[in-house]
């Protein structure tokens, strides 16, 4: 199994997986400090021709060209989210390459614990899902809070896996399913940030994203991510039963045997057609949602 990894920020942690998994592996960066084997993809491509998997780790606002440059010569793409820019470009996408699987990276439902977590769900009236920060704003004033090249900003950062465990663990989500209420909100400006804990800040760049984001399906689901809340911080999933917390899940960060599971469950299905239908149905829902905020 041979696979290019494009991007070497969060792509090391794919290099570290597929290392375990015993592929092939061929890394792309434009950045000549990641020494990476290639600067560019097309060198890759000239070089190896054909690979098993590629996984897009790059910038938002370039993973749509990436991606159409790769799907030819790949057999699947993973797609770092919040993959594109909207459903549409993700429906005509995979549309135009029926013979290349692609996936948004969903790894969070790839966790050991799901069907624990599951059963949790089944039993509770009310179920949170959060992923609060204290000062955590990526970069302020890079393409992360700019929105023509990041789309939006916590709600195309943290909300993507808010979304893909609802459909993990509520049964009865189709992609049909619609929230009750968006709320979406800006609640810093770059002359405001003098701190971060996850980035360095250009006060000469671009601030015009939401950095605090809320979902909800009725009064059973309440999906939330903040950057900056400079007060409480958490990352957990919440259960509740008339009103009181009965179970309470750490996320943390997700472990590298999530996304292990991932690959390896999207490999061992290359040909099962009818996971890789389920996969655009869930990967089309998050986009939709997504693109309304």
């Amino acid at each position: 199994m041979t696979s290019l990894i494009i991007g070497m920020g969060i792509g090391g942690l794919y290099q570290s997986v597929l290392t375990t998994l015993g592929y092939d592996i061929v890394t792309v960066d434009a950045n000549p400090e990641k020494d990476a084997d290639f600067l560019d993809v097309d060198s890759a491509i000239e070089k190896h021709l054909k690979f098993d998997t590629v996984h897009v780790c790059t910038p938002n606002f370039t993973h749509k060209e990436l991606t159409e440059k790769v799907a030819p010569v790949s057999k699947i793409v993973f797609v770092e989210k919040p993959g594109f820019k909207n459903s549409s470009e993700w429906i005509d996408v995979n549309s135009k390459f029926p013979n290349t699987r692609i996936m948004m990276i969903k790894n969070n439902m790839w966790r050991d614990n799901i069907p624990d977590l599951q059963t949790k769900a089944k039993l509770a009236d009310a179920v949170t899902i959060e992923w609060i920060r204290r000062n955590c704003i990526p970069n302020p004033g890079s393409w992360f809070t700019d929105k023509q090249r990041a789309y939006g900003g916590v709600s195309r950062d943290l909300m993507p896996h808010m979304l893909s465990l609802y459909i993990a663990l509520n049964p009865t989500w189709t992609p049909n399913s619609l929230p009750t209420l968006y709320d979406v909100t800006q609640q810093w400006q770059l002359d405001e940030i003098d701190s971060t804990e996850y980035g360095v800040i250009d006060p000469n760049g671009v601030h015009n994203v939401d950095d605090r984001c809320i979902i909800e399906f009725g009064d059973n689901w309440h999906l939330e991510s903040n950057w900056r809340s400079m007060g409480k911080e958490s990352s957990a999933i919440e259960f509740k039963v008339n009103g009181e917390v009965v179970h309470r899940f750490e996320l943390g960060w997700c472990p590298e045997d999530a996304y292990l599971n991932m690959v390896k469950d999207a490999v061992k299905n290359l040909n099962n057609d009818e996971f890789w239908k389920e996969q655009l149905e869930q990967d089309t829902w998050i986009h939709r949602q997504l693109e309304k905020l």
